[in-house]
């Protein structure tokens, strides 16, 4: 997971980010990911491939 409450290019630059750590985990030792996720400060949640965009404002109390 990243947290990011800047825009849309720190959002991207998120995403990028947690697909090239995924690319270097050793999942024969550890195992795949269970989610690739990007908090962000507000919006709607979305899924980019295989990262979902989640904004806080749609966190429960």
């Amino acid at each position: 997971m990243e947290i990011k409450l800047g825009g849309a290019q720190a959002t991207a630059q998120a995403t990028a980010s947690l697909r090239r750590l995924r690319d270097r985990v050793d999942t024969q030792r550890a195992g795949e990911p269970a989610a690739l996720i990007v908090l962000v400060g507000r919006g709607r949640p979305y899924r980019d491939g295989d990262v979902t965009v989640v904004p806080l404002t749609s966190m429960g109390p």
